[in-house]
């Protein structure tokens, strides 16, 4: 009997066949997938690593080129940065050497210069892409570049800096003017500067120059002349007084300005709220943003144009031009700055020569009259700045009935003193400086503001008679009240409070202190961290980030 073979069986092996062959060709499929996609995750990495190494580069060479415009300035600062396109920090270093040492410079300091033997700076400028690589691929995510450049420090400006009102008042506790007289003696125009308290000006006083009360009020009364301009940050009251300039009051009370039929203001009135104008004003009147009524009398004259947040009263025909009320949009004036107070805790390190050398110095335990006396008389027969530094004195000095004819600058520091029938002038014609000095050395911790702090015991006294001659420069610098019985003086005041009731002529120049910008109120080191001239880049290159 033959065999045969069953149909069913041999298809069954056939489909077998057929699926090993599937299986093959999927797996060629797949490997051939997988390796496309695996190219394409490359390529796709690689390309956006080289978009972010190129964006870092131009990152970094831009912080670096940033950098350099600012120190080309004669500014520096420790580092620099930038948090938008392009993303950047480019940190500053400095070395005293000309060139490298050898293959690892160690010369370098971190940081702007803070000596004048500084000779190079080095840029580093570490650049961030804004678009990452992807895929794991972050090597061009960021990008290092140093640059070296020659530096010239500028040299150490030693001495004062003249700075500062002609009266500085801290808190002004009297604000009678009385009698005083205030006029430009040098190239400066005058200011009287209160941070805190009014002034009350009265019986003929002429200031010439500007007055800024930073936090009160002015009245003036009796003939009293401003012949410049007028800030309060509160109300201004003219009775027969008259201010030349424009008067600017940030007051908001009701009115804020009031001048009687007898006040003259020869330029414009700015008010934050109504005024009361029965005077004379030369140029505009501007009232707001505070609204009320703003009242003018038959006996009112003004020159320019009314505009106000509220409305006026019928000016009775004596305003001619256009009145414009209810009008929105009026700015308050604002006071100019008036700096706060500085600290200066006396160092003699801070009085040099303008060539560096130290003032000659008397150190003075003894300040009785024979001892005094003796060190006065050295000090006016010195060709060269003296110091006479009396801190140590029980008994504080008593300059009464001792004149000054100096050959050169003179500072004279101690806890407290009395002036009294002086006379202080220069040998010759040219002009001396003179400097009374109470050291304020209680420090104030950030971020708290400084204060004036008056040593125990300490004052300012100015009991009568004191002349400060045309040949000589002086500036009074007390944490003390000044108590000021009426004198002739040129120079300046800086005092926690300035006695102004008698009768007192003051001629302004600038002199100020080493160390102080009185017009800033900071304090000022003798070699600004970092001041100098960049030279040419002499080398640039890329290191390992």
């Amino acid at each position: 009997m033959f065999c045969v073979r069953s149909p069913r069986r041999s298809r069954a092996d056939d489909n077998g066949s057929a699926l090993v062959a599937v299986i093959g060709v999927a797996a060629v499929a797949a490997i051939i997938t997988l390796t496309i996609t695996t190219a394409t995750v490359y390529a796709l990495g690689y390309t956006s690593s080289t978009r972010a190494g190129v964006q870092a580069q131009a990152a970094a060479e831009a912080g670096l080129d940033y950098a350099a415009s600012i120190l080309s300035t004669g500014l520096c600062q420790a580092q620099y940065t930038s948090t938008t396109e392009p993303i950047f920090t480019v940190d500053i270093a400095s070395s005293t050497l000309d060139t490298s040492p050898g293959t690892v410079d160690t010369s370098w300091v971190a940081g702007c210069p803070t000596t004048v033997n500084v000779k190079r700076l080095k840029l580093t400028a570490t650049g961030t892409a804004v678009a990452h690589g992807v895929a794991g691929n972050s090597s061009g995510d960021s990008r290092k570049v140093e640059a070296i450049y020659p530096y010239v420090p500028s040299p150490p400006l030693y001495g004062p800096d003249p700075s500062g009102a002609a009266i500085y008042s801290y808190s002004q506790s009297d604000p009678t003017v009385n009698n005083l007289t205030l006029t430009q003696a040098g190239t400066v125009k005058p200011t009287i500067q209160f941070l805190s308290g009014g002034l009350e000006c009265t019986s003929g006083s002429t200031i010439h120059g500007d007055v800024i009360l930073g936090d009160g009020a002015l009245t003036a009364t009796s003939g009293c002349k401003i012949d410049g301009d007028l800030w309060t940050s509160k109300t201004v009251e003219v009775g027969s007084g008259t201010v030349t300039g424009n008067v600017f009051a940030a007051g908001t009370a009701v009115p804020s300005v009031t001048l009687s039929n007898s006040a003259i203001v020869d330029g414009d009135v700015r008010a934050a709220g109504p005024v009361d104008i029965k005077g004379v004003v030369g140029g505009n009147v501007i009232a707001g943003p505070g609204i009320g009524l703003s009242k003018f009398s038959n006996t009112s004259s003004v020159g320019g144009l009314f505009t106000g947040a509220g409305t006026v009263s019928d000016p009775g025909g004596i305003l001619h031009t256009p009145v414009i009320t209810n009008q929105s949009g009026i700015i308050a004036p604002v006071v100019p700055y008036v700096p706060g107070w500085v600290d200066y805790d006396y160092d003699i390190d801070d009085w040099r020569n303008a060539d560096g050398t130290m003032y000659n110095v008397q150190t003075m335990a003894d300040c009785s009259v024979v001892p005094l006396t003796a060190a006065l008389a050295l000090a006016q027969l010195s060709s060269s700045p003296s110091v006479i530094d009396a801190r140590a004195c029980a008994i504080p000095p008593d300059f009464r009935t001792m004149n000054l004819t100096l050959k050169s600058d003179l500072v004279i520091v101690a806890k407290a003193f009395t002036l009294g029938n002086n006379n202080f002038k220069s040998s010759n014609s040219t002009e001396r400086h003179l400097w009374f000095i109470i050291p304020d050395t209680v420090p104030n911790v950030a971020p708290a503001a400084p204060v004036p702090d008056c040593p125990a015991g300490g004052f300012a006294k100015i009991v009568n008679n004191v002349t400060v001659e045309d040949t000589v420069a002086a500036l009074i610098y007390s944490p003390c009240e000044i108590a000021n019985a009426g004198n002739m003086w040129r120079g300046q005041m800086y005092a926690s409070s300035v006695k102004t009731s008698a009768p007192f002529t003051l001629k302004y120049v600038p002199i100020g202190i080493p160390t102080v910008n009185f017009t800033t109120g900071q304090q000022t080191p003798v070699v600004p961290p970092g001041t100098g001239v960049l030279g040419d880049r002499t080398s640039i290159r890329n290191l390992v980030v």
